[in-house]
């Protein structure tokens, strides 16, 4: 590599490698804002939509999934503060940002399916978010590592033993 071209101050992987992390950092509350706004969009249709005389809010299952999404979203954003303050005092190691980056982005994924399924047939079309989200987290779920890496990487820290080779 060209001497112009070399990180200043860093050695090896340690500089692309802190890159990532980032990007992961990133992506963690990225993933709490798409779930997010399916949650605002799914509670909203509910109230807004007549079906059977009322809102389809006031059916039980349509309750469940609303209060099942907010405790998954609030855990998940729970997980992002901490590691921003981990962050904050120089302490978030890449093995935590991993955890994030693989438990927000499997709930951002999972719920954007909720909202969709809460919206019906409208739920398919681009006229609301959770389509759109869904499919992000699609692509989210494999870039900037895997789901099943970010198990390896926790799983390494965990145990002290690397399971990939």
């Amino acid at each position: 590599v060209p001497e112009e071209n070399v990180l200043p101050g860093v050695e090896g992987m340690k500089g692309p490698l802190s890159c990532l992390t980032q990007a992961r950092f990133g992506i963690a509350w990225g993933a709490v804002g798409a779930a997010r706004d399916c949650f605002e969009t799914a509670r909203e249709y509910a109230t807004d939509r007549e079906q059977f005389g009322g809102p389809i809010a006031r059916f039980q299952l349509q309750q469940a999934k609303l209060a099942e999404m907010a405790t998954q979203i609030t855990l998940a954003q729970l997980l992002a503060y901490r590691l921003a303050e981990l962050k904050e005092r120089g302490e978030m190691r890449p093995q935590q940002v991993s955890m994030a980056k693989r438990n927000n982005v499997r709930m951002a994924r999972e719920q954007s399916r909720v909202a969709r399924e809460m919206l019906g047939g409208n739920g398919i079309t681009l006229d609301y978010s959770p389509m759109r989200h869904m499919a992000n987290m699609e692509t989210v779920y494999t870039y900037e590592g895997t789901h099943d890496i970010h198990t390896l990487i926790l799983g390494e820290d965990l145990t002290g033993f690397q399971a990939f080779q």
